[in-house]
């Protein structure tokens, strides 16, 4: 199996969950189960997500990267 395969499967069940998902959603609007919201009720919360998703993603690049069970003073360089 290759990468790609081992990749499109998640991939691909992912998007069918989405879409199951945004139909039943869609659904449930247009039938009036979910409450209507006044307006403004979530003023800003993109901007404060997207801020700390920002954050997040900026701390795992940043940060680095563990070696599994290897102790920090432990590891050398190897340029050969």
């Amino acid at each position: 199996m290759t990468f790609a395969d081992r990749l499109a499967r998640p991939a691909v069940a992912g998007l069918l969950w989405l879409a199951a998902f945004s139909a039943l959603f869609t659904a449930g609007d247009e039938v009036g189960a979910w409450p209507e919201l006044p307006p403004g009720a979530f003023q800003n919360v993109d901007l404060i997500a997207g801020f700390l998703a920002g954050v997040a993603v900026l701390a795992l690049l940043a940060l680095p990267k563990r070696a599994a069970g290897a102790d920090s003073s432990q590891r050398t360089a190897s340029f050969s």
